[in-house]
């Protein structure tokens, strides 16, 4: 009688931690758990997707617009899995460039890209790095640059060409070269969210980019739509799966109480199935 006892409670307890890893919102809403993709590894990544039904979505790097058609080739097999889709936008992208033309033609890439894409796809969001500055002009005048970026995302042609899709920013970390990443730091983001005027950008949370360059983010939780997952050394962006690098468990705590849209497992393919394992 006992042992029966006990194996009913077992099966009860395995039950609620799988729906306590599954739904995430109390609004019963679940979060998304996507992988990263590129252009050269795209049919990897889908048959990925076909061998684990816990992943619905792909977050594409597309860095040119003639990519988009690497994109568009797996049409038919992405609806065949029921995968959503985003765009990770180019890691040259500047959105504090101080040379307004050139800032300009940033949001007319992505406009076009939009509306090429938008013929087939219905993309779920963009993510974007900040950008960068020459180190010694950026900490002379941080704000200076910060605020060509809530220009950048105040822009009326950006706004109305993406609609209601969101931007996502995200933060990065910088080892202060020549050229400093601009977006390694709270106080970045809480600049922008307190100047722009556009309600579809929201912060990306990075892991990895915060276990080399650490900042405060949970001052900024409130305005998360997508986490990216990998670990590191702390030192090297390596994009390896959990417990191979020095992430905290504490990670799913923050993961469970800040209710993502989607978590984006950024890692090395071979890592996947093992990390799974705690979503």
């Amino acid at each position: 009688f006992f042992f029966r006892l006990y194996y009913y409670f077992d099966i009860i307890d395995k039950i609620e931690e799988k729906i306590k890893k599954v739904l995430i919102y109390g609004k019963g809403e679940f979060m998304k758990i996507g992988i990263s993709a590129l252009k050269f590894n795209l049919e990897d990544a889908l048959n990925i997707c076909k061998k684990n039904k816990k992943i619905s979505h792909i977050e594409m790097g597309i860095d040119n617009l003639e990519d988009v058609e690497s994109l568009k080739k797996y049409k038919d097999e992405i609806n065949k899995l029921n995968l959503s889709i985003s765009i990770h936008l180019p890691m040259e992208l500047n959105t504090c460039e101080d040379i307004k033309f050139i800032r300009n033609s940033w949001v007319d890439f992505i406009c076009e890209m939009d509306k090429i894409l938008s013929l087939d796809f219905d993309i779920k969001y963009y993510n974007a790095h900040l950008g960068y500055i020459m180190s010694t002009r950026l900490d002379k005048n941080r704000q200076r640059y910060l605020q060509n970026t809530v220009e950048f995302l105040n822009d009326e042609k950006l706004k109305n060409n993406l609609q209601n899709k969101i931007i996502s920013i995200e933060n990065t970390y910088s080892k202060k070269g020549d050229f400093s990443n601009v977006g390694n730091s709270v106080y970045d983001f809480k600049y922008i969210f307190d100047k722009i005027e556009n309600d579809n950008v929201y912060f990306c949370y990075d892991t990895g980019h915060d276990l080399i360059d650490n900042s405060d983010y949970e001052q900024i939780f409130d305005k998360i739509k997508i986490i990216h997952f990998s670990d590191n050394n702390g030192k090297e962006d390596l994009h390896i799966g959990y417990t191979k690098g020095i992430l905290d468990s504490s990670i799913f705590e923050k993961i469970e109480n800040v209710n993502p849209d989607y978590l984006i497992l950024e890692i090395n393919f071979d890592d996947i199935e093992n990390t799974l394992r705690y979503f």
